[in-house]
């Protein structure tokens, strides 16, 4: 029998404050009424993800214990309905696009997970040696972030595409013949592992909703666009497009990457929250402004982007 969702207030522990009110607020706007319906699927039957023993962090800065995102994120389209039938035809579409239009291998090239990939946006300067501290900090910061969608990924059990239906091509890191370790990294995260490729394909195969690659991407592009606020509108472009990849090598679905970005947007709140991230912030942001050329003293946000 599928779980019984709790009608419980979302709890947040551990925080040292609260996010901001907008952030909850947010939420109630921007989920899709479309999504809701679909009921949480019984776990599959394939062994919990298995964690390699190691010291925890020194410190982090959010935690997937701080919120409950299974009761915040709106349910996936229900299986056979319209919402879920437009999802397919968009991953179809985008397929079919990148063929005809030969950008397959960009959207291959953004399985990598680092926010080094926004480089192109940000006009250079994050991935060479002067500025790796700050591709250091950002892709910790990505990664905690991309950490808090595993328990609604566990919680829905949804298919990606490529599981879905046959019409679906899978490249990159769903690709059938993808590395092992690439294989347990996309089911179980970075640390983890699963006795055999099967499994870890298997269980790869439920972890459709939410994206935790258009949730790593959204927080790159949210710390980029903080830290240069001129090409605010640039790295937000940027971040779209680091997730309609995941369409393209057949991840992934519209909903998917619409809840990984509202997962982003919540972690990077209770981050902002954290006196060991403003720290490392304030000076990673200092050394990529100071390396792109830049005033020490970023424009505010309400400025027009400067083109």
């Amino acid at each position: 029998m599928a779980p019984v969702r709790s009608t419980r207030t979302p709890s947040v522990r551990g925080a040292p404050a609260p996010p901001p009110v907008w952030v909850w607020v947010l939420l109630a706007l921007i989920v899709p009424a479309t999504a809701f319906g679909q009921t949480p699927t019984a776990p599959p039957a394939v062994p919990v993800c298995m964690s390699p023993a190691a010291p925890p962090a020194a410190s982090t800065y959010v935690s997937p214990k701080q919120v409950d995102l299974t009761e915040l994120l709106a349910p996936p389209p229900a299986a056979g309905s319209a919402a879920a039938r437009r999802d397919l035809a968009a991953v179809l579409e985008a397929q079919r696009i990148a063929r005809t239009q030969h950008l397959r291998e960009h959207a291959i090239a953004d399985a990598t997970t680092s926010c080094g990939r926004f480089e192109d946006a940000l006009g250079g300067e994050l991935t060479r040696s002067g500025t790796a501290p700050v591709l250091r900090f950002l892709n910790r910061a990505a990664q905690e972030g991309a950490a808090m969608s595993g328990a609604p990924k566990r919680y829905w059990h949804r298919k990606r595409p490529y599981a879905l239906d046959p019409r679906v091509e899978r490249l990159a890191d769903v690709a059938p013949d993808a590395p092992v370790a690439t294989t347990v990294r996309s089911a179980c995260g970075p640390n983890a592992q699963l006795p055999s490729r099967e499994l870890a394909a298997r269980a790869r195969a439920l972890g459709s909703y939410p994206s935790g690659h258009a949730t790593f991407g959204t927080v790159c592009a949210i710390l980029l666009a903080e830290m240069v606020p001129e090409k605010r509108r640039e790295l937000f472009a940027r971040g779209q497009d680091y997730g309609h990849s995941r369409l393209v090598v057949g991840a992934h679905f519209p909903s998917d990457l619409e809840a990984g970005r509202i997962v982003a947007t919540v972690a990077v709140a209770l981050m902002q929250a954290n006196a060991q991230f403003q720290h490392d912030f304030a000076e990673a942001r200092a050394q990529l402004r100071a390396a792109l050329g830049l005033p020490a003293t970023a424009p505010t946000t309400s400025q027009p982007t400067v083109h």
